[in-house]
């Protein structure tokens, strides 16, 4: 993780970076100029009006505001075209994700630990 704190609960993608932004007392001309964009666009993301940008401007945005990458890319709702295909090409894994909604926030946690088990 940087620097920066993480998003706050149920904080959206735009108010995290208009947060980050503010925090370094920088307008959204600069941040916009840096990355890119058109200032008005960085407005509507931060104002929850406009569709997140594509992954690489996710993760300039990131490096640039000293945010970890893969939060920001998962506030935006971005999913790696590696899981899509996983789910193209294993249909238990397809019918896994599709219920995922449907599980309780205790049952979710405890597939997060248990995965987070693996990875040690």
């Amino acid at each position: 993780m940087t620097a920066f704190e993480a998003p706050g609960p149920g904080e959206s993608f735009g108010a995290y970076i208009q947060r980050a932004r503010r925090a370094r007392g920088w307008t959204q001309r600069m941040v916009a100029t840096e990355l890119g964009i058109d200032f008005t666009y960085l407005s509507k993301l931060e104002n929850g009006r406009g569709e997140p940008p594509g992954d690489e401007t996710i993760r300039k945005l990131a490096n640039l505001l000293d945010l970890d990458a893969e939060t920001l890319l998962a506030l935006a709702g971005k999913v790696p075209s590696e899981l899509r295909q996983m789910a193209q090409d294993d249909r238990e894994f397809a019918v896994f994700l599709r219920r995922l909604p449907q599980m309780t926030p205790e049952e979710r946690r405890r597939l997060y630990a248990r995965a987070d088990e693996r990875r040690r």
